[in-house]
C-alpha cells in the first residue's frame, strides 16, 4: 500500500486530492497543515493522519515524511521554503517530490497573456522563480507542475500537459483536472515525469488572452 504525504493540505487543491486519493485508490494519506486540527477532519481512521505544523518547522515535517513514498506540496514555495522542505525529506528519506507550482517560472509564457500573468503575479514572481530553480537542482526526484490560472469546476476535468521547454499557451485550468492528474500519478506510482517541470492547461484555453474567469 502506497504512503502519501500532502503538505499544505488543508488548501483547496491538497483537499480535492486527498479526497481523490482516499475514494479512488487504497493509499494512506498523511495530512500536514497549519492548524490542522482545526481545519481538517479525518474521514476514514484507518489511511488518514493529519500533522499540525507550519511547513516551515523543518524537524515536524520530517517526521510527518518518515516512511512516506510520495510527497505532494500543495504551494508553489519561495526559495526559503524549498530548502526546508529538500531538508525534511532528505531527513526523512524521500525522494519523490510533486508541486503545485505556478506558470512564468520558466519564462514560457508567451504573449499577451505572459504580460497579463507577470502583472498579477508581480512582486512574487522572482521568490517563486527562486524556489522553482531551487527545488529543480536539488537531488529530489521532482515533478513541478506549472499550472495555469486556477477556477473550480467539477465537471472540467480535461487538461493538457506541456513539457520543458514547450510555450505554455493556455490561460486557465480547474483545480478538480489538476487534482484528477496528480491523482493518477500517484495511483501509477508517480513513474512518469520524474525531474521534469511541465505545464498544464484547459484545452481550447489557448484562445484567450486572460482567464475567463477575469
Amino acid at each position: 500500500m502506497t504512503n502519501i504525504a500532502i503538505l499544505a493540505a488543508a488548501g483547496r487543491i491538497g483537499k480535492l486530492v486527498r479526497a481523490n486519493l482516499i475514494n479512488q485508490t487504497d493509499a494512506n494519506v498523511t495530512l500536514v497543515a497549519r492548524s490542522a486540527e482545526q481545519r481538517l477532519k479525518i474521514h476514514d481512521d484507518d489511511r488518514e493522519t493529519f500533522v499540525s505544523t507550519d511547513l516551515t518547522d523543518t524537524k515536524l515535517v520530517s517526521d510527518a515524511l518518515k516512511g512516506q513514498d510520495i510527497v505532494v506540496l500543495a504551494v508553489a514555495p519561495h526559495a526559503e521554503l524549498a530548502e526546508e522542505i529538500i531538508t525534511a525529506m532528505h531527513e526523512a528519506g524521500v525522494s519523490r517530490l510533486i508541486v503545485t507550482g505556478v506558470l512564468g517560472v520558466d519564462d514560457e509564457v508567451p504573449g499577451a497573456f505572459g504580460e497579463w500573468n507577470e502583472s498579477m503575479i508581480g512582486g512574487e514572481l522572482p521568490a517563486l522563480k527562486a524556489g522553482y530553480k531551487t527545488l529543480m537542482n536539488s537531488d529530489l526526484n521532482v515533478t513541478y507542475l506549472r499550472m495555469t490560472w486556477l477556477y473550480d469546476d467539477a465537471t472540467e476535468l480535461s487538461f493538457v500537459i506541456t513539457k520543458p521547454g514547450e510555450p505554455l499557451p493556455g490561460v486557465q485550468v480547474t483545480r478538480e483536472a489538476v487534482s484528477a492528474f496528480i491523482t493518477e500519478q500517484i495511483a501509477d506510482g508517480a513513474q512518469a515525469y520524474q525531474n521534469e517541470s511541465i505545464g498544464i492547461y484547459e484545452p481550447g484555453s489557448e484562445k484567450f488572452s486572460k482567464p475567463t474567469f477575469y
